[in-house]
């Protein structure tokens, strides 16, 4: 049964029906602008796109199976082409590049894409270039800019560009997913740097670090994550982010706040948060950062954070 493989990207519903519709009618646009931030899935839905429009199954969904889109799938499709930064920053010859690429008819697809991400480090120069570009489109070619800033465009790029704009997940996940409340409340509506963990690992090691907190043994789970030098710096992001929301949200309540991420945190008892204290844990986690590519023992530094969040959490 051939799958609708729009379904695997997580919300962003009424966008998809706007290419759906560009797809149906065969009327594209010679320029898109995804704007919205990192992390809510942008190049995912311009590759699907892609797959859509080129499919030879000439359905408004890519079918996933005819060798259109297994080249798409496998990045190896000769008329998708990317263009991002080198050094951090995407330069007048990669877009000199592009031109000269463009001119030419597409190798296989009905319609090259050319995906520019992120957008926003074009320099002056490149991004002269592409309003050339965009001023005299090329034909049977789609140019879509991948933007998490697009206020740091020129304008007279935007103009010429169909804005398409990602709100992040936790609006924009209405009916597709599930995804936990709690989990895109701890990525602000954003996978960003999560995006290749998967949810249920993310929600197990936060509630582990919480049970551990609350009666457990902060030093022993901190040597489960981290067995050797060798092992466990892969998950080193997660238990990174679930820190810092811990530390933020016993600032907040520390303030009388009451919007956090971690809402078990109200059932600790919390009788004096120690601001001083949490300095510190802030502190521990910012040497976790700077020292995980310089080889620090990391259960000792994550067992020795979890240590100080415990004595703040059940002072």
């Amino acid at each position: 049964m051939k799958r609708n493989m729009w379904a695997d990207i997580v919300g962003h519903e009424d966008l998809i029906e706007i290419l759906r519709g560009f797809v149906r009618t065969g009327r594209l646009p010679h320029a898109l602008l995804f704007s919205g931030p990192a992390g809510v899935g942008k190049t995912m839905v311009a590759r699907e796109f892609f797959k859509a429009v080129n499919c030879l199954e000439r359905t408004e969904d890519p079918c996933d199976a005819c060798r259109s889109c297994l080249k798409a799938r496998s990045h190896s499709h000769p008329d998708y082409l990317t263009v991002t930064p080198a050094n951090g920053r995407i330069l007048v010859e990669g877009i000199r590049g592009l031109i000269s690429e463009v001119g030419l008819k597409p190798f296989e697809a009905r319609t090259r894409f050319v995906v520019i991400e992120p957008a926003e480090q074009m320099n002056k120069a490149s991004s002269n270039a592409l309003l050339k570009t965009l001023e005299e489109p090329p034909d049977a070619t789609l140019i879509i800019l991948v933007s998490h800033n697009p206020s740091l465009l020129l304008p007279t790029i935007v103009s010429r560009c169909q804005v398409l704009r990602f709100a992040p997940l936790d609006a924009a996940a209405r009916t597709k997913g599930p995804m936990d409340q709690t989990f895109l409340r701890l990525t602000s509506g954003t996978l960003g740097g999560l995006k290749d963990f998967d949810q249920d690992l993310v929600l197990r090691i936060r509630a582990e670090i919480l049970q551990a907190l609350r009666q457990g043994d902060p030093v022993h789970l901190a040597k489960k994550y981290f067995p050797s030098q060798e092992k466990g710096a892969d998950i080193l992001p997660v238990v990174v982010l679930l820190a810092e929301s811990l530390i933020r949200d016993l600032l907040v309540l520390a303030g009388g706040g009451e919007s956090v991420i971690n809402e078990e945190l109200r059932g600790f008892s919390l009788r004096g948060i120690d601001l001083l204290e949490l300095e510190d844990a802030a502190t521990c986690l910012r040497g976790i950062r700077r020292g995980a590519n310089e080889n620090i023992r990391l259960s000792n530094a994550v067992g020795e954070l979890f240590m100080r969040l415990q004595q703040i959490a059940c002072a």
